[in-house]
């Protein structure tokens, strides 16, 4: 038993980049006809190949590129672009907080590293994964290659898109669907009886405030409540005699 253990413990303590590079392959399934889309499109709207590739390099978020794309097609300001963009990605910073607690010793550097490459698809991922590593310093490097792969897939072959984007003229329709299905994908991964009850109150708040609020506020407001009702929940239940805390609980 103890060299069962033994055995787990080197396991779990081997798993660092290449592992997470690993993990990634999910997610370069579902970015790479998205990003040849993205590409495809950015080149047909009047960007070139570089500056598309360079807007996946530095923003990293694929309802924001395409919604970024389309406003300059329309002649929108630098300004109203940005506010957009802000608005739409601002879920983003939940996820960071969410992330936080697997990195109690974390470093300005390695912070600023794993938060570029945090997207709706890596903070699933992600947070599947990190919890079964054991060591900050595994999980650092877990989280690195499962960005890393994501990251270089969307950048490579959004710079493909626009290289052929010019001579396709194809009109491209449904693909707003297919990041939307990955994450859901990956989402329905993660569940598990400790925590679908507050997916299943986000959802039901989401519902309920998507009739009472208008915008997207609702979709920020229903996962805070949630999260903090579930997170509430399950502080309760850790002072109550026999009750372990989850190994994800860094």
């Amino acid at each position: 038993m103890l060299r069962e253990k033994e055995k787990q413990k080197r396991v779990t303590e081997d798993k660092g980049f290449l592992y997470g590079l690993s993990q990634s392959f999910s997610i370069v399934i579902g970015y790479t006809p998205v990003a040849i889309t993205f590409g495809i499109l950015a080149t047909q709207f009047g960007l070139t190949f570089w500056e598309a590739g360079l807007m996946s390099f530095f923003v990293f978020a694929g309802a924001s590129q395409f919604i970024a794309i389309e406003m300059i097609h329309q002649g929108a300001t630098p300004l109203m672009i940005g506010v957009t963009t802000l608005i739409v990605n601002i879920r983003h910073l939940l996820m960071s907080l969410s992330v936080v607690p697997f990195f109690p010793e974390r470093t300005l550097p390695w912070s600023l590293g794993l938060a570029q490459g945090l997207t709706d698809e890596t903070f699933v991922l992600n947070t599947n994964v990190l919890k079964d590593i054991d060591r900050e310093e595994n999980r650092r490097r877990v989280m690195l290659g499962i960005n890393i792969g994501a990251f270089t897939t969307w950048v490579t072959f959004t710079i493909i898109g626009g290289l052929i984007g010019k001579w396709l003229p194809v009109q491209f329709s449904g693909f707003q669907f297919a990041l939307l299905a990955l994450f859901i994908i990956l989402t329905a991964s993660s569940l598990s009886k400790k925590n679908y009850m507050t997916y299943l109150l986000a959802a039901l708040l989401a519902v309920a405030f998507k009739l009472l609020i208008p915008g997207k506020l609702y979709l920020i407001m229903s996962v805070v409540l949630a999260a903090g009702i579930g997170a509430w929940w399950r502080g309760r239940k850790a002072h109550q005699p026999g009750f372990d805390v989850p190994k994800s609980m860094p």
